[in-house]
């Protein structure tokens, strides 16, 4: 059934700044990891920046700290994150768009390259149908394994996971009622299964490119913030 869908980036989209950092801050503060792991997070970071590492190796190295850990224990710590941490930075531009959508009867669906486990939780807070993010793998007991299942949430994989979604709930995405919502290029394939969308304050290459595409409009949340 043809279904009208609201597609969401996270960090830089519709909150401030980057969510991983934010969690490393808060698990720091909750002494849930060491000063070591804060090391191997900005070691990770610093190798990724510089193309030294992929995404997905980043990703393990920065949250090695999980292996060994009950993916529930983090479940209960994920609701508290995203309360205390998460919320006060959503974009006041971001909440109400998703609010009208909401109200219209649209589903929306939160696309992340972050983690999904400690994500999750905003799918109550906010109300949104799903959220799909980088999904790490948990072993028979339920522990983490500090692996990532598959590759990154992040550029060609987001339409694939998207699909995979549609797949399995039986819907078809409308792309002429349809909207998507990115602030970097990593974003545009998401963005491009909708014939409207929308840059939210784009660096300079998304800008340009949004300046030559039919359909993709620029609007700028910060400012207004």
């Amino acid at each position: 059934m043809l279904q009208t869908y609201a597609l969401f980036d996270f960090d830089g989209t519709l909150i401030r700044g980057d969510s991983i950092i934010a969690f490393m801050r808060y698990v720091w503060k909750h002494k849930l990891c060491s000063l070591w792991d804060w090391v191997r997070f900005v070691v990770a970071g610093g190798l990724f920046t510089f193309r030294l590492i992929s995404p997905k190796r980043a990703k393990e190295m920065a949250l090695r700290f999980l292996k060994g850990y009950s993916r529930e224990q983090y479940v209960h710590m994920a609701e508290d994150f995203c309360q205390t941490e998460l919320l006060p930075r959503l974009y006041p531009q971001g909440m109400a768009a998703l609010q009208r959508h909401q109200a219209a009867g649209d589903k929306v669906l939160v696309i992340s390259a972050s983690p999904a486990f400690y994500l999750e939780p905003l799918v109550d807070i906010l109300g949104l149908t799903a959220v799909l993010g980088t999904r790490f793998e948990t072993d028979e007991q339920g522990r983490f394994t500090g692996r990532i299942i598959g590759i990154n949430c992040r550029g060609e994989e987001k339409p694939l996971r998207i699909q995979a979604y549609l797949d399995k709930t039986g819907d078809q995405l409308n792309a002429d009622t349809s909207l998507a919502y990115g602030n970097s290029t990593h974003d545009l394939p998401m963005m491009r299964l909708c014939h409207r969308a929308y840059a939210v304050d784009p660096g300079r290459k998304l800008r340009s490119i949004a300046k030559q595409s039919e359909g993709i409009t620029v609007v700028h949340w910060k400012e207004t913030n």
